[in-house]
């Protein structure tokens, strides 16, 4: 028999149902691995043609030159052989960035340095699959810094736009000369030839009418229902470098400012989108945040179970399978991977 409920008591139940949060993302962290054991640091991940995973962390062997050592995981990251390795004489290589493009290339971008002299961010191409690599081209550069070791370039982090291009942003501190000074911001660079030539730069964060706030640190993700998220770190006033995000529709286009204050993360942010349509931040001050509704809001969940606290460890999050996560984050001198698996809390039509 079927029963039909009073008009005003349907009601009713629709509005107790729709006040009702969705479950939020939480994440049951698992095992962990060592990528790198040799005096590493900055560890960078991506997921090759064959379905390897590729790392690259810095190497830092003394004297005037640090370098950048690639290693391979067929295991979907649990044990680690090296592979290759990328140097330039007298020259201090770090900030790794990988980046996998559609015809299977693999791209590694860099700051490459000599203190107070030259700065630039340089990119490498492999064609296969990270076993060699050969030169392709200087983003930007600063080859004239008269002995400052303030007016550098870092960190750059490609992304892919829906038209194609690659972009790429960075920590940009090549304004601070100029009237207004701008200590230091966030600039972008595009390219639509594969990395091989790059626009000029635009300034995509800074301190309103310049001054000595450093927004840096910069690392973009596609927001799962269109559009993009750019997570970046403002130090200045606050040791610890308070993170904000900021939103754009094209990847290009950004609104003025430093962007929205995020809680619970601080210096160095990371930020990444699942297929499942959650979103993941971490930072140095190691605790995870999540997002189910596309970036618009955060919420801090469990963190790893490394007792780290804030640290300068520059940790990334990765998706490394359905519903399985892992921060990769340097430990004790090494480069480790936490995995942890996660309930989405995201809302399905």
């Amino acid at each position: 028999m079927q029963l039909t409920l009073p008009l005003r008591t349907m009601t009713l139940a629709v509005l107790i149902a729709a006040a009702v949060p969705a479950i939020a993302t939480e994440v049951t962290w698992t095992d962990t691995a060592t990528v790198d054991a040799e005096k590493a640091g900055w560890g960078r991940l991506a997921r090759l043609p064959d379905g390897r995973w590729l790392a690259v962390t810095t190497r830092y062997p003394g004297g005037e030159t640090t370098t950048l050592q690639l290693s391979v995981s067929s295991d979907n990251a649990r044990t680690w052989k090296p592979l290759s390795r990328v140097a330039e004489p007298k020259r201090k290589l770090d900030n790794g960035e990988l980046f996998v493009q559609p015809d299977g290339r693999v791209l590694l971008a860099m700051r490459s340095l000599v203190d107070g002299v030259s700065y630039r961010l340089n990119v490498y191409a492999s064609d296969d699959q990270g076993g060699s690599w050969s030169f392709l081209s200087t983003i930007t550069r600063n080859e004239n810094p008269a002995g400052r070791k303030d007016r550098g370039v870092w960190e750059p982090v490609f992304t892919r736009l829906d038209d194609g291009t690659l972009s790429v942003v960075y920590a940009d501190e090549t304004r601070a000369d100029e009237t207004p000074s701008f200590n230091q911001v966030v600039s972008q660079q595009l390219s639509r030839d594969g990395g091989r030539t790059w626009s000029p730069a635009t300034t995509i964060a800074n301190q309103p009418g310049g001054g000595l706030l450093r927004p840096g640190m910069p690392v973009m993700a596609r927001r799962p229902d269109g559009g993009f998220l750019m997570v970046l770190e403002t130090c200045g006033d606050d040791p610890q470098c308070p993170v904000s995000y900021k939103i754009s529709p094209d990847g290009r286009t950004w609104p003025a400012g430093l962007g929205t204050p995020m809680a619970d993360q601080r210096c160095g942010p990371h930020v990444m989108s699942t297929t499942s349509g959650t979103m993941f931040v971490t930072s140095c001050f190691n605790e995870v945040s999540a997002s189910d509704d596309n970036g618009s809001t955060w919420r801090t969940v469990k963190p790893p179970a490394w007792p780290l606290g804030f640290r300068h460890s520059w940790p990334a999050v990765v998706e490394f399978g359905p519903q399985e996560i892992g921060v990769v984050n340097v430990v004790d001198g090494s480069v480790q991977i936490r995995f942890g698996r996660y309930a989405s809390g995201r809302s399905t039509p």
